[in-house]
């Protein structure tokens, strides 16, 4: 796995110094980048690589010209905090090693943090030699969206102006969703619906509901003595909001009833590996008709 993570990191460094070296304006518009759950924005006039990889997702934003790359590298495996200091070891560190190696700096590294958007990142600056101009590299890394994130920034010096309005704006715009729902599905009660007036919750999500509404027994449903059991698919965000809801089975007169009070139901967040997360999961209704 390091030695993949190692050869990951030199391929990377042989982007970064692929595109010439001189002076252009800067933009006024933006665009936008979004793919498997990674997306930021960038000014117009940039153009962004996609070098991405089974194993991560590789994007080089480069423009003609100048000497200013930015890349995104983002492990599509889930890291957990306790995996962060070892990702940083097989991972940011030999990218830090290689750019020292192309700069020709010799001990010129910096310690350095910077603001990612609401994330603080940790990273280091180089100071060295660029196509023989006095240039500097930045390695940060962080844990976004339960992936680990490596974010590199290569300038010569007489570029900074230029590159400082787009790596503002991919910094500040950088988001990385974690790439699953967590789902949870309680076990059914074995008692039916006390009566047939309204629809008893029977399995919820695992998740600590605050709220479950029951659903009214509709005049038709009645009429027609529909019954049985409705389920109904809930995707939960982080604050413990049912943000979507549909029913995947029972009686159709029923299925009403069963999504609005199931789009009213309200749980407690769902916390991951000490961060809230969006859950699915099923809310079983019992009709019994009279």
């Amino acid at each position: 796995m390091k030695q993949r993570h190692l050869t990951l990191s030199h391929a990377i460094i042989t982007l970064l110094f692929c595109v010439p070296v001189c002076a252009q304006s800067t933009s006024i518009q933006t665009k936008h980048f979004a793919q498997d759950n990674l997306s930021f924005d960038y000014p117009a006039g940039w153009s962004v690589t996609d070098h991405s990889t089974a194993g991560a997702q590789q994007l080089l934003i480069t423009r003609e010209g100048s000497s200013v790359q930015i890349t995104i590298v983002v492990q599509r495996d889930t890291i957990l905090r306790a995996q962060l200091a070892a990702a940083r070891q097989s991972i940011s560190d030999p990218l830090a090693q290689d750019l020292a190696q192309k700069l020709s700096t010799k001990g010129e590294r910096t310690d350095v943090r910077i603001d990612v958007g609401e994330t603080q990142a940790e990273g280091v600056r180089l100071r060295g030699s660029l196509k023989k101009r006095p240039g500097t590299a930045e390695v940060y890394w962080l844990r976004r969206g339960f992936r680990f994130v490596n974010l590199i920034y290569l300038r010569a010096d007489t570029d900074e102006a230029q590159g400082t309005e787009i790596w503002k704006d991919v910094r500040s715009s950088l988001k990385v969703d974690y790439p699953f729902v967590l789902g949870f599905l309680g076990e059914p009660k074995a008692e039916s619906a006390p009566n047939a007036q309204a629809g008893q919750p029977g399995a919820v999500l695992a998740g600590k509901a605050i709220e479950i509404p029951k659903p009214e027994y509709p005049r038709l449903a009645k009429a027609a003595h529909a019954s049985g059991t409705v389920m109904v698919q809930v995707v939960i965000d982080e604050q413990g909001k049912v943000v979507a809801a549909h029913a995947v089975s029972g009686h159709p007169l029923l299925y009403g009833v069963s999504v609005d009070a199931a789009r009213r139901a309200r749980f407690t967040p769902t916390l991951f590996d000490g961060e809230a997360v969006k859950i699915t999961g099923v809310i079983e209704y019992h009709f019994v008709a009279q």
